[in-house]
C-alpha cells in the first residue's frame, strides 16, 4: 500500500474515533489530510471501501508482528504466548476505534466486509488449532476444537475489560495466563477421561470454511518445502507460480491446471499433484 494511502488511513482513524463513521463525511477526511474530495477518491471508492482497507491495514500490522515472532528461534510454547501479547497490544491500541463501531454499529454491510470478517473468524479458528497442536501434540488430539473455543472465549473475555471497561492490564501476563489455562484444561480432558462435546464433525457441519482455508494452507506449505529442496529452476519456478496462482484472492483452475500438468510427469510430485487436482476439482 503506497504511503499516501496509509496516510489517509490514519487520519480517518482519528476522526471516525472522535466523529463515529457515520458522522465522518469524506469532505472531512479529505480536509484532515489536506488534499481536496476528488483526491480522496483516486485511492478509495468509498467510505465503506476505506473501512475495508482500515480492517486489512490493522491485520496487516498484525501480520507482521505475528510473522517476526514465528521465525523467532524459541519453542512453540515461547510463540504462542507473544503471538497473543501482540494480539492484546494492537486492538488496546486502537481502543476508541473499536468502541465507535460497537456504539454505531458502524460496519456496512456489504459483501466484501463480510468476506473479510468471516476470514478473520477463520483465521482466528486456525490460530489456536494450529498453535494448541504444535504445542500439546497427540494429547489435545480429541478434544482440539472444543480447547480452541474455549481459549477464544477467554481471550474475549479478557479484551472486554480492556475496550470496554478501560481495564489497564499487563498483556505480558493475561498472555502466560492464557496458556497456562490452557495447560489445565488439556490436563483435565485427559486426568478426567472427558469427552469433548465440541468435535471435528460438529465444526466440520458448521464452519466447513474452517477446513478448506486449513488445507488450502497445507497445500501452500508443501509446494513452500518443494520449492526450497528443489534443485532444477524451472521446477522451482513452475512451483513459485503454483504458489502465487493458489494465494490470489479468485484463483483461475485454468492456470492450476496447466501449472499442474507441468509436474505431474515427476513421480515426486504425484500425491501432491492429485491433491490439488481434488481440491480444486480439476479432475
Amino acid at each position: 500500500m503506497e504511503q499516501k494511502s496509509i496516510y489517509i488511513i490514519e487520519q480517518s482513524i482519528k476522526l471516525f474515533a472522535q466523529k463515529g463513521f457515520s458522522s465522518t463525511s469524506v469532505q472531512e477526511i479529505a480536509n484532515a489530510c489536506g488534499m481536496s474530495k476528488g483526491a480522496f477518491y483516486l485511492h478509495f471508492k468509498s467510505k465503506d471501501a476505506l473501512l475495508l482497507q482500515i480492517f486489512n491495514y490493522y491485520y496487516q500490522r498484525i501480520q507482521v508482528r505475528m510473522e517476526d515472532i514465528q521465525n523467532l528461534d524459541v519453542d512453540e510454547r515461547t510463540k504462542f504466548t507473544k503471538q497473543l501479547q501482540v494480539t492484546f497490544e494492537e486492538i488496546a491500541d486502537h481502543r476508541e476505534f473499536i468502541i465507535m463501531q460497537i456504539r454505531e454499529q458502524a460496519i456496512p454491510f456489504n459483501e466484501n466486509i463480510e468476506e473479510f470478517l468471516t476470514q478473520m473468524r477463520i483465521n482466528s479458528y486456525l490460530f489456536y488449532k494450529k498453535h494448541l497442536e504444535s504445542i500439546y501434540k497427540e494429547r489435545i488430539q480429541s478434544s482440539i476444537w472444543e480447547v480452541s473455543l474455549m481459549l477464544q472465549g477467554i481471550f474475549k473475555g479478557y479484551m472486554d475489560l480492556v475496550i470496554i471497561e478501560g481495564a489497564n492490564l499487563d498483556f505480558e501476563a493475561l498472555s502466560e495466563a492464557m496458556v497456562k489455562r490452557a495447560d489445565y484444561i488439556v490436563d483435565g480432558f485427559i486426568n478426567h477421561n472427558d469427552q469433548p462435546v465440541i468435535d471435528e464433525k460438529i465444526m466440520k457441519q458448521t464452519i466447513p470454511q474452517v477446513f478448506q482455508s486449513d488445507e488450502k494452507e497445507s497445500i501452500v506449505e508443501e509446494l513452500d518445502e518443494l520449492a526450497i529442496r528443489e534443485e532444477q529452476q524451472d521446477v522451482k519456478d513452475t512451483i513459485h507460480v503454483l504458489i502465487e496462482e493458489i494465494n490470489r484472492e479468485t484463483p483461475r483452475p485454468a492456470i492450476i491446471k496447466a501449472l499442474l500438468s507441468n509436474l505431474q510427469t515427476d513421480s515426486r510430485f504425484g500425491k501432491l499433484v492429485k491433491h490439488i487436482q481434488s481440491y480444486y476439482r480439476l479432475t
